[in-house]
């Protein structure tokens, strides 16, 4: 897969490297042309709305709204026995699944200090 044009990331790349759909031979270029270039930290953090993790008693759940390139956006949450989502026309009505089924899965989690964004000063 080609990953790279004019020395930045694809669009498309990033949103596979969002939803963890990338082949696992191009995680590491990906991540480490990310920890170079700010041009593309920005990009993904656009492309990435939410970004949210709970450590819940039976390990991270990670919550995300990732933009897709088709206009939609894809909610999803994963975990140690958790990984699933849905498509949304809209980053709120994303955010929205996101709140409420977390909640229905882990009625009892209250958030901590160490729940919180995966993104730098969120």
């Amino acid at each position: 897969m080609e990953t790279l044009i004019e020395g930045h990331l694809l669009d498309g790349a990033l949103e596979e490297y969002s939803l963890a759909k990338l082949a696992e031979s191009c995680v590491p270029e990906i991540e480490e042309h990310l920890l170079a270039c700010e041009s593309c930290r920005s990009r993904l953090e656009v492309i990435e709305p939410i970004n949210f993790v709970h450590f819940t008693e039976d390990g991270p759940v990670y919550s995300r709204a990732t933009r897709l390139t088709t206009g939609k956006v894809m909610a999803r949450h994963w975990g140690r026995d958790l990984d699933g989502g849905k498509v949304f026309g809209s980053v709120s009505a994303a955010r929205k699944y996101l709140n409420e089924s977390f909640a229905q899965m882990f009625p009892e989690h209250k958030c901590k200090g160490e729940c919180g964004s995966t993104q730098e000063g969120g």
